[in-house]
């Protein structure tokens, strides 16, 4: 079995590859070859909680299972608030690959399935993001849509005005575009053609009022459905694709907090991506329309993104290889 660490993923796994591969697991997942388990959840007493995700894409040859905790203390002690590991399965033999680090998986492939979708929603000149969140994840986010969209500016909302300007240098730095942290959550969203949200805030960080005709909203951050990041106006105004449809009556607060109130109802989400994807349902279907993604994370995102990354450790020699 290979053990795979961070800076190996780090070197195997690009924005463009990981989006490739993700786009082959929805279509897998569309003709009916891919499973999944429903995500477990074990609240950690008042700390977090512990997840599992599990499935198996045998076409691909992935099979996986992911152990994710989810700690919001973390960050107060200097560590991740999402640290995961993942072990990858030969689905033919059962013999386990590889051992590897997921946090950092967990953030290219979520990063790499919301640019997938923006491919399909986003309108494709959009060049300005309102990016709420100065973390791990908001980065990746930024750079997954890099390889999709033609991006001119970024404007950052952060909770910590100190992370967040430090967050907008270093990604000016990555990305070669101006990066600035925007004056407010009003000023962040006008004008901006994606807004991508990919915080642990467990209330709305802007007003759906703000919204502008022909913006894509991404909606990554929250996976609890009694929390969310975007309110009942924006997903009024929305069309709306959901990453599936099984995860989204479960977990996803940004929908299931305005279906409860009478607000909408569950025909208001337009599509799971996988039909996107397929071409089976249309993604956005006018250059007005207001489009919005949400996300709560699906298994077969990470077994595709971790046997691509298993394969080219092979092909380069990356990892150490053990016997169990």
């Amino acid at each position: 079995m290979r053990i795979l660490g961070r800076e190996d993923l780090e070197a195997l796994l690009t924005p463009g590859d990981v989006i490739a591969a993700v786009e082959r697991a929805f279509r897998e997942c569309a003709a009916g070859r891919a499973s999944a388990l429903p995500r477990a959840v074990l609240p950690m007493d008042r700390h977090g909680v512990f997840l599992t995700m599990v499935s198996a894409l045998p076409g691909l040859g992935a099979l996986g299972t992911k152990l994710v905790t989810v700690v919001e203390g973390n960050r107060r002690r200097g560590l991740p608030t999402i640290q995961a590991t993942y072990l990858l399965t030969e689905p033919e033999t059962g013999e386990p690959l590889a051992l590897m680090e997921a946090g950092f998986l967990t953030a290219i492939r979520t990063g790499a399935t919301s640019a997938l979708a923006a491919r399909y929603l986003a309108r494709a000149n959009s060049r300005v993001i309102a990016c709420f969140g100065a973390g791990v994840q908001a980065r990746h986010q930024l750079l997954c849509l890099r390889e999709i969209l033609p991006l001119a500016e970024v404007r950052v909302v952060g909770r910590d005005p100190r992370r967040a300007a430090d967050f907008a240098r270093q990604m000016q730095s990555t990305l070669g575009i101006p990066v600035d942290v925007a004056p407010d959550r009003k000023a962040a969203v006008r004008g901006a053609d994606v807004v991508t949200c990919a915080t642990t805030s467990p209330r709305p960080v802007f007003s759906g009022r703000d919204l502008e005709s022909g913006t894509h909203v991404d909606a990554v951050g929250n996976f609890r459905p009694t929390t969310r990041e975007v309110d009942t106006i924006t997903i009024r105004k929305s069309r709306i694709v959901v990453d599936t449809y099984e995860g989204a009556w479960e977990e996803a607060g940004d929908l299931l907090i305005p279906i409860k109130a009478g607000a909408i109802s569950r025909r208001h989400v337009r599509a799971e991506l996988a039909e996107v994807v397929a071409g089976a349902r249309p993604g956005r279907t006018s250059p007005r329309e207001i489009t919005l993604f949400k996300s709560v994370g699906f298994a077969p995102e990470d077994a595709v993104t971790a046997r691509f990354a298993y394969d080219r450790a092979r092909a380069e020699g990356r990892g150490i290889e053990v016997r169990l």
